[in-house]
């Protein structure tokens, strides 16, 4: 604004926002605002048509038969071959890693919307059609998906012809329970093959709640997961019946929660959970402002209190020992950039610092001759920390590995967040190619990932000196990524630079 409420004009090609009032008028009659409800609805569902049969006839340009070039070594992994729904059978493996960056999200996302399109364009052609028309909703067209994606032609069809005529005024639950009575009419086997099908995709996973909470995610058998919640109900309230007085949600929790990691019992193997926390040290000290930056516990961001409250439980602010199977290191960050220079142990450190055991060496009669301080004794200067050299081989060294694996988190590939320990150290520039195995040329890339960088054709992998990793598709579409922590913004301008160049008043 300038001085007396004058507006001043935007600067060239700064983008003006749109703002609610000039899209909706508050004058309009109530008739047209319902009117424009529904337009948008079927609006909405003739996108979803046209985005449906766009990503179906890509998918059909990426046949199977490109896979062949991966060969045995290239092909996919078991846990791969039973997750990928029969509607991608035809499909090329890398084909739901190119939609995701295509779009811009996570490969599940991209694998639903992938099937989706296809068994609509197929199999599901008339619901397409209402869909396009607008008489059907987005929710709707998925509820046919979810109850007839797997059924035959015949039997798709015949539910089809009975439930859409009557969809466009039927609500969501009654069009399910519709489709549901008329799928197990034609096809009596229909909900025990969902069943089987379903209990082969169970799995355990973690859901991020609010106010740095989890939910831990148990599919299986409805019966067993009956009983098991019945069971930590039972020991929930026993609980309770000893004196604790919890809220019996917490209990539950509490229970659910002992009973797997199960920290009493000492007579079994221990089983070791590797946790992995990023975190700054001045977010860690007892007297941290409340601003303090957020800590990073697995991939996702906590308080740094609730990192504090972590440590401390496992008497780590201080870096005292480690748990059994666990280990202790410092990663050294540039303050300027957030690059990871070095991961550090806490013997490493001291030596760095010049606080490590000091030598004594023997003089040749095979007297004590004094304090070398080789090592570094107290007080004295360490030779500091630096990244792992590079090495000859093929294969990272451990402290190689260690530093990679710190800095980039989890997989580099954009929209890919696997932890560490289910991914390879890739070479950016191949090592037959000339490029050296050092932590500049390395990052960290999950065998899916990796597997498509060497095998699939078509895409391009650069990694760049400043860290960052650029993925191109087959289609043209570049993506890039870098590690977490590193910012390349340009720095702010220093105060003094006003001093040499006043602001245009004019400008004010």
């Amino acid at each position: 604004m300038e001085d007396g409420g004058v507006p001043r004009p935007p600067e060239d090609g700064v983008p003006l926002p749109v703002l609610p009032a000039e899209v909706v008028s508050p004058l309009v009659a109530e008739l047209e605002l319902v009117c424009d409800i529904w337009s948008a609805d079927a609006c909405m569902a003739r996108e979803h048509a046209r985005q449906a049969a766009t990503i179906a006839e890509l998918a059909r340009r990426r046949s199977v038969e490109r896979d062949a070039a991966f060969g045995p070594r290239g092909g996919p992994g078991p846990d791969s071959r039973a997750m990928r729904p029969a509607a991608l059978a035809d499909v090329s493996d890398d084909f739901v890693s190119e939609l995701a960056l295509i779009r811009h999200c996570s490969e599940a996302e991209a694998g639903r919307l992938a099937a989706e399109s296809l068994l609509l364009t197929t199999k599901l052609a008339p619901t397409w059609s209402e869909l396009y028309a607008g008489r059907l909703t987005v929710r709707k067209a998925r509820i046919l998906l979810d109850l007839l994606g797997d059924a035959d032609d015949e039997v798709a069809a015949g539910v089809q012809a009975r439930v859409l005529p009557g969809a466009e005024a039927c609500p969501p639950g009654r069009l399910a329970d519709r489709a549901r009575y008329h799928l197990y009419r034609l096809d009596a086997d229909a909900k025990e093959r969902r069943r089987r099908e379903a209990e082969r995709r169970a799995d355990v996973h973690v859901e991020r709640t609010a106010d740095d909470l989890g939910r831990l995610v148990i599919e299986g058998p409805l019966p067993a997961v009956h009983a098991a919640r019945d069971a930590v109900d039972q020991y929930a309230r026993w609980m309770r019946a000893d004196g604790d007085d919890r809220p019996m949600g917490v209990l539950r929790s509490a229970a659910a929660l002992d009973l797997i990691l199960r920290p009493w019992d000492t007579s079994r193997p221990p089983v070791t959970a590797q946790l992995h926390i990023h975190a700054g040290v001045s977010s860690l000290r007892p007297d941290a402002p409340a601003g303090a930056a957020p800590a990073e516990l697995d991939g996702q961001l906590i308080s740094a209190a609730q990192c504090r409250e972590l440590l401390a439980s496992l008497d780590m602010l201080n870096l005292g020992s480690a748990p059994t199977g666990g280990a202790v290191h410092v990663a050294i960050d540039d303050p300027t950039t957030g690059e990871t220079l070095a991961v550090a142990s806490r013997a490493e450190l001291r030596r760095a610092a010049g606080l490590g055991r000091r030598l004594r060496r023997r003089n040749r009669r095979g007297h004590p001759a004094e304090d070398t301080g080789l090592n570094g004794g107290a007080g004295d200067d360490g030779p500091g920390v630096r990244p792992p050299p590079p090495t000859r081989g093929y294969r990272p060294t451990a402290a190689q590995r260690r530093l990679v694996t710190a800095r980039d988190r989890h997989c580099r590939m954009p929209g890919c967040r696997r932890r560490p320990g289910r991914h390879d150290l890739d070479h950016g520039r191949a090592f037959a190619a000339g490029g050296p195995t050092a932590c500049w040329n390395l990052c960290c890339l999950c065998r899916r990932h990796h597997r498509i960088k060497t095998f699939a054709r078509g895409w391009s992998f650069t990694l760049l000196p400043d860290g960052r990793l650029i993925v191109r598709t087959p289609s043209g579409v570049s993506r890039h990524t870098r590690p977490p922590g590193w910012y390349h913004d340009p720095e702010p301008d220093p105060p003094w630079l006003d001093d040499l160049a006043p602001p245009d008043p004019l400008r004010m």
